[in-house]
């Protein structure tokens, strides 16, 4: 063989040693780059679909909870009005607006306390379910 085809070999041996090198370590080091988790992202997605004027807010004031961003009826009870107004509801989607209101509400889980609150996402997302 003559130097020219020796060196060839070398280069591509080099070549596809360094490309098996660097799979190898690809395999090894693609678990550290961080997945979103796909609950979070959907729910930031969620959050921001289902928010504006013909929406419930969720309170300025307050600490949020850990297990979501919750809203107490009497907050319900002060935004309604608004909502009815911004999606030109009459007053079949007014009943419907509070068998909804009633059915999604849920204990505080400090029972001592008392109220009931609803989880935003929830309630808004059903409010797209209410036909005009």
């Amino acid at each position: 063989m003559t130097d020219g085809i020796k060196r060839t070999i070398f280069v591509i041996a080099a070549v596809v040693a360094v490309a098996v090198m660097f799979s190898i370590w690809w395999f090894i080091h693609r678990s550290e780059i961080p997945v979103p988790n796909e609950n979070a992202v959907a729910m930031e997605l969620l959050v921001e679909k289902l928010s504006g004027p013909g929406y419930f807010n969720a309170p300025v004031t307050g600490t949020p909870d850990a297990d979501g961003p919750w809203i107490v009826l009497e907050d319900v009870r002060s935004q309604k009005d608004r909502v009815i107004l911004e999606r030109h509801w009459g007053g079949s989607e007014r009943v419907e607006l509070d068998r909804l209101i009633s059915q999604l509400a849920e204990p505080k889980p400090e029972r001592m306390v008392g109220g009931y609150r609803i989880l935003l996402e929830r309630l808004n997302l059903a409010l797209d379910a209410i036909k005009k």
